[in-house]
């Protein structure tokens, strides 16, 4: 059975998509792909999981009819850098929502340091997908899986999370997407900038990332640690760390952390 009630997407040749209708993981499922060798490109796709998770052990719910997916990647970089895919698939998949969004839509995609994408408008903000990045080494060298989950139709229920959840399909003029539109959009964005960093490095999409970037000027709180740190938050370093102005006109530069803005976002559409 496919992965997706709409059929299984049409991705470029540099995907190998494994469908699969129920999986404990898709991070788990490509992970078990990858130490049993598959190759670079390998996107895992699954209408449910039984055991989803975000950052930081928390659960993803996993209603049908919502994005769970993990692509393998096999960079051949050292792994310090290979965190910035957090921050490659974020764009990718923010360029693949602009590309589906019908014009009518009034809300647009905004990317949250490090790894979330937000749909920003005026009656409010909400998290409509977010990455976990994890890593491992065979003996084909590093291996990268960025697993990736968007509400495309339905809303996962009450979350933990600092931004409430939105639903891509309940925007204006969007009820007809689904979940093989977003894959099929994000397969190519995602290419494009993959490409793009991998020739320039993380300076090839910076301005892009910055020009989608939520919260810039804002006050925040980035939690890592025992010890929150609150500031300005001024953007994003050129190795990808985020840039905390403080009262004494001193910069911190965090390069992980979850941000907490200070003004709390509105639950609600667009």
């Amino acid at each position: 059975m496919t992965a997706v009630a709409d059929g299984a997407p049409e991705l470029p040749p540099a995907f190998t998509v494994v469908a699969l209708e129920e999986v404990e993981s898709t991070n788990l499922e490509a992970r078990r792909l990858a130490e049993a060798g598959a190759p670079d490109g390998t996107l895992v796709i699954a209408s449910r999981q039984t055991s989803g998770r975000g950052r930081q052990g928390r659960q993803w719910l996993s209603p049908v009819g919502n994005l769970y997916m993990s692509l393998l990647l096999r960079p051949q970089v050292p792994i310090g850098l290979a965190a910035q895919f957090s921050l490659v698939s974020g764009l990718a998949m923010a360029d693949a929502v602009r590309a589906i969004l019908p014009a009518e839509a009034t809300v647009r995609p905004a990317v949250k340091w490090p790894n979330d994408l937000l749909l920003a408008g005026e009656g409010g903000v909400g998290k409509l997908s977010g990455t976990l990045l994890e890593s491992g080494e065979d003996a084909r060298g590093l291996y990268v899986i960025a697993g990736i989950g968007a509400n495309v139709r339905v809303h996962p229920g009450p979350t933990d999370g600092v931004f409430p959840p939105i639903v891509l399909a309940e925007q204006p003029g969007a009820h007809h997407l689904m979940v093989r539109d977003l894959v099929e959009a994000f397969g190519p964005a995602f290419l494009n900038r993959r490409s793009a960093w991998m020739r320039g490095g993380l300076a090839a999409i910076r301005e892009d990332w910055l020009a989608a970037a939520y919260g810039i000027g804002q006050t925040a709180t980035v939690r890592y640690g025992a010890t929150p740190v609150t500031g300005r938050f001024d953007g994003m370093d050129d190795d990808g760390s985020l840039l905390l102005a403080q009262p004494d006109g001193s910069v911190r530069r965090l390069a992980a952390g979850e941000v907490v803005f200070a003004k709390p976002p509105v639950t609600g559409g667009a």
